[in-house]
């Protein structure tokens, strides 16, 4: 029985674990992504003030989302993507903290975007798209 129930948990794990299709990349592995790491410094150097996202193509078609705050007393944490058929939402939260960047901001993968793509906080703020 006890082997039933271990063969249980690790299949809800691996089913989990492939259903995930949005991650949140770690700051020390920006250097991994050349585009995205220049657009980064620029926020942190001329654009400190810009709150919104940009979108990126990375590895194999999937796409980098960064998200700024246009503070540095502020950081992100992602809270869920919703892909639906011709819309796909990012949702963050914003929590008061002191950072060392210039203009807070956080990398969010995702495998896929279909349709228009928003980025809004719990709250129901938007993001405005960097063009």
């Amino acid at each position: 029985m006890k082997k039933a129930y271990l063969i249980l948990f690790i299949m809800i794990i691996f089913l989990s674990a492939c259903n995930s299709n949005t991650w949140v990349l770690e700051k020390d592995r920006l250097s991994e992504t050349g585009s995205v790491k220049d657009y980064v410094e620029q926020l942190q150097n001329d654009q400190t003030d810009f709150r919104g996202f940009r979108v990126f193509t990375i590895s194999e078609g999937k796409k980098m989302v960064v998200v700024s705050t246009g503070t540095s007393n502020q950081t992100l944490e992602f809270i869920d993507a919703n892909v639906a058929d011709n819309s796909t939402t990012i949702t963050v939260e914003g929590k008061s903290s002191e950072t060392d960047e210039e203009n807070a901001y956080i990398l969010i993968g995702i495998d896929e975007i279909k349709g228009e793509l928003s980025v809004v906080s719990e709250s129901g703020e938007t993001y405005s798209e960097y063009e």
